[in-house]
């Protein structure tokens, strides 16, 4: 029988951590191997695929908007030791998930062909897009119930259940894809009509698999039966945190897309080496933005159990173990950047302008680490206006502005779009460990202190239930 955990402040970081690096490295590589897949299928449908997958991502952050502000509001609670509150989090956070993405997923369905009518398409590659976005899109509330359920889960201390379930969906899409795409055994061709429906039917194996795993999860609250009953001031918490967050992460990628357009108007040289370089480089960052999803969590623990001076050392290492990391593995492209590089290309002048780039590089990635750890240890305290709002203005002034400023206006090119990204890293790197070091954070949790008479009887007879 599972031993129900009474301290989750004891969870290792690289217990949490490892597992989220797993899925965001195995997520990527799919990606590339479904990209090829539909290569070989149809140039049109890479096409189309490339436009579709915009609005996929926009619906995921969507989504993952309700997930993260619950995500805070459970782990602080949990630190507290309030699991009912935890679980009525959890709750809400599924009420809210399910009535939005039935809500946008019935209006996505209905706008899909109107939407893509607007870019003008030929007719294959508007045919394929418009197939692909109303399946995907009007039953996408699978994919929103799933990403609320992963991050109950992670939020409960168990990251390992979302990384094995997701690696079975992503099998089962690029399986499915395969088929779809060039029927073997007789299969029917069903083209981006069967990897939509392949897609979808991955994530309602998914769901299937979410339930079963809760109902094994002993030490995991989720009191259905209250749901009616749930304070509207847990949806509020939730949203207070998530909307928030969303809009910078809304905000981080709407530059990247007004940059990526400044880049194409600089020649295909440019977009090739910033292509080739971005599937490198996200190999690099990889491993810190997994730090920073378990650094999230863990202060969220500590937080909530009021141990802010714990949390505010630990913080400090998880970062210095961030950045090491990518210096390290950067350093290392950067050595072998040659064959790295030629591996994609033999072009001789994106060679050399990806030597470059590599060596502003050697800043850019270590410094990248401030916003993926020490941001999220922010949000996890509760302390969320001050770093969206100064984040937002830092993308849309330094990166967006001073990449089109020093790339466009200065004619610098590629290189000095990938200054301007890099000073905005730092930027709001540097404000955000002023802010972690000014301890404002401490005062900015969510959920009410422990009481330590109420923990220990609800501890009790739950050890008791459990045979702990």
């Amino acid at each position: 029988m599972e031993t129900v955990l009474t301290d989750r402040t004891r969870i290792p970081l690289l217990k949490l951590a490892w597992p989220i690096l797993v899925e965001n490295a195995l997520r990527t590589s799919l990606m590339s191997v479904d990209t090829f897949m539909l290569s070989r299928f149809s140039q049109d449908a890479v096409a189309a695929m490339s436009l579709v997958n915009q609005f996929a991502f926009l619906m995921q952050l969507l989504y993952t908007m309700v997930s993260i502000g619950a995500s805070i509001l459970i782990t602080q609670n949990l630190g507290a030791g309030k699991r009912r509150d935890a679980g009525l989090a959890g709750i809400g956070s599924l009420v809210l998930i399910m009535a939005f993405s039935f809500f946008l997923s019935a209006v996505v369905s209905l706008i899909a062909g109107p939407v893509i009518g607007i870019y003008r398409l030929d007719p294959h590659v508007a045919l394929y897009a418009r197939q692909f976005l109303t399946l995907y899109g009007g039953l996408s509330f699978f994919m929103a119930f799933n990403t609320a359920q992963a991050s109950i889960l992670r939020a409960w201390g168990h990251p390992r259940d979302p990384m094995m379930v997701n690696i079975i969906a992503l099998v089962l899409t690029v399986s499915g894809n395969a088929l779809c795409l060039f029927g073997p055994f007789g299969f029917p061709v069903l083209g981006v009509l069967g990897v939509a429906a392949s897609t979808v039917t991955s994530q309602v194996v998914a769901c299937g698999l979410y339930a079963l795993i809760f109902r094994r999860k002993k030490d995991i609250e989720l009191p259905f039966g209250e749901i009616r009953r749930i304070p509207r001031s847990v949806y509020r918490a939730v949203l207070a945190v998530g909307i928030p967050t969303a809009s910078e992460s809304l905000t981080y990628n709407l530059s990247q897309i007004f940059i990526l357009s400044m880049i194409a108007g600089m020649g295909t040289r440019a977009l090739a080496t910033y292509g080739i370089l971005i599937a490198v480089l996200r190999y690099v960052f990889m491993p810190g933005i997994s730090i920073g999803s378990a650094a999230q969590i863990k202060v969220g623990y500590y937080v909530g159990a009021g141990r802010q001076a714990e949390a505010e050392k630990r913080v400090y290492r998880y970062f210095a173990a961030g950045f090491l990391i990518s210096l390290v593995f950067v350093i290392v492209i950067k050595l072998f950047e040659y064959p790295i590089v030629s591996l994609f290309t033999q072009d001789r002048q994106i060679v050399g302008l990806a030597a470059t780039i590599l060596f502003i590089s050697l800043a850019h990635e270590p410094g990248r680490n401030f916003n993926t750890i020490i941001n999220p240890a922010l949000k996890g305290a509760g302390d969320v206006r001050f770093t969206v709002i100064f984040a937002v203005a830092s993308i849309a002034i330094i990166s967006t502005f001073g990449s089109w400023f020093a790339g466009v206006r200065l004619g610098l090119g590629l290189i000095g779009v990938w200054g301007a990204m890099c000073a905005d890293e730092w930027t709001r790197g540097v404000i955000m460990t002023l802010r972690w070091r000014s301890g404002a954070w401490k005062h900015m949790r969510i959920v009410g202190p422990r009481d330590d008479v109420a923990l220990a009887a609800e501890l009790s007879s739950i050890e008791q239930r459990e045979g702990v």
